[in-house]
């Protein structure tokens, strides 16, 4: 267990400190509601392609605002992080999360593309802080050996709440706009500013709490197991294991936003006679394999090394790519869904692999990595474009590539310090 947040929940303070497991517990919660917002996303990508009459390409800008606030917030995250401590950092996440699911009333006034891209902007900046700080928080409530683990439990549950988003977003997102008592709704709009007000509630219970901290001071006192800090007085971006995890992370999520992107494009195109709303459950069903994936690798990697499971299913990845390019009706779709259960647990394993014996240097490390989001705005760009030239089914040589380069990083990964203990 990580020695400082244990002190410190046990210390005797005026407003008592939140345990370890009711932390995890809002952690997880957490994961749920970045999940929903992403997957919600992807439902927007169909939705403005119908309203606003845009390409695929075009339509990835939603995914190059989104993952473009991450890019951008991720390194200020982590300085807010390390001076603040975790629970101001997720308030401001929390509220920065508010402000942009609100910020769809006006652009809904305002009625075109670009004002909504700036609300998506604005809602991921607020989601990039509160998964950056997350993230690393999940790492530390515990035993720094279930580490992956504990990372993957919480992002496992997170996989409900993107198995809910698109049967929210299907549900309500093409129902057309009208009015109701005298007021124009339109219905994604709506949603938004539901999920806005929901989360403001959330800040206020976060604010009336106390979570358990980690201070510098508190890391200076405690004596670090060796394996905890072997790659400590190495200079971040010198370290190979930093420079491949920020590599598979931006390959991860360019592979990852760009396939929910265009998801329901393709089963549409795959799956003769279904609707965009249909084809929306279709992803929820992928994101059903992809939580289940996420819960069984919380088991599996107690008995497998986390590395050699993201070699495993990196390589799945690959093959299950190569066949969705041959673009067969029907089976394509079936297996493009089933590589939801493999792909599920390769974020968390790289992520904890490389912040693997950073010490305190692990904060920035995470941060960086998220930088590599920036893959998850460039690469769905370069899918939607391809498809626009030749057809959605080649545009999956992209994700391909992604995950071959994955299974590289891992392969060639540096072991220095590194013992998997089965447990």
């Amino acid at each position: 267990m990580d020695a400082s947040l244990s002190k410190i929940a046990d210390a005797p303070v005026s407003k008592k400190v939140l345990s370890l497991k009711a932390t995890m517990i809002l952690v997880i919660a957490f994961n749920f509601m970045w999940a929903f917002s992403h997957t919600l996303l992807d439902i927007l990508n169909k939705h403005f392609q119908d309203v606003f009459h845009i390409s695929h390409g075009q339509s990835a800008f939603i995914q190059t605002a989104y993952l473009g606030a991450y890019f951008l917030s991720a390194i200020p995250v982590g300085l807010l992080m390390k001076r603040y401590g975790y629970k101001n950092s997720i308030i401001v996440g929390l509220l920065l999360f508010a402000i942009g699911c609100m910020g769809f009333v006006p652009a809904a006034q305002i009625g075109t593309f670009s004002a909504f891209l700036t609300a998506i902007f604005i809602l991921a900046t607020g989601l990039a802080c509160l998964e950056i700080v997350c993230n690393l928080y999940a790492t530390k409530l515990g035993d720094p050996k279930s580490a992956t683990r504990r990372l993957t439990m919480a992002q496992a549950f997170g996989g409900m709440g993107g198995m809910c988003g698109p049967l929210v977003g299907g549900a309500v997102f093409f129902i057309p706009a009208g009015t109701v008592a005298g007021f124009y709704v339109e219905p994604a709009t709506m949603t938004y500013a539901v999920l806005s007000i929901l989360v403001l509630c959330v800040i206020g219970y976060v604010i009336s709490i106390k979570l358990p901290e980690s201070n510098h001071e508190d890391e200076n006192s405690i004596e670090p197991s060796p394996e905890d800090i072997v790659y400590e007085n190495i200079p971040l971006l010198k370290n190979k294991n930093v420079r491949k995890a920020m590599l598979s992370q931006f390959c991860y999520n360019g592979a990852h936003f760009g396939i929910g992107a265009f998801f329901i494009n393709y089963v549409i195109e795959h799956w003769s006679g279904i609707t965009p709303s249909k084809a929306a459950y279709f992803l929820s069903m992928a994101m059903f394999c992809y939580m289940t994936g996420r819960f069984l690798g919380i088991f599996i990697m107690k008995y497998v090394d986390p590395r050699k499971l993201q070699i495993f299913n990196s390589a799945v990845c690959v093959v299950a790519c190569s066949f969705v390019m041959l673009g067969y009706q029907y089976l394509s779709v079936i297996v493009l869904i089933c590589m939801f259960l493999f792909k599920s647990t390769l974020y968390p394993t790289i992520f904890s692999m490389g912040v693997r014996g950073l010490g305190k240097k692990s904060q920035m490390a995470a941060s960086l990595m998220v930088t590599m989001f920036v893959g998850g705005a460039i690469l769905p760009l370069v899918m939607g474009y391809l498809s626009d030239l030749t057809s959605i089914s080649t545009a999956f040589i992209i994700p391909a590539i992604c995950y071959a380069v994955i299974c590289w990083c891992a392969i060639t990964q540096d072991l220095t310090g590194y013992k998997f203990a089965k447990s």
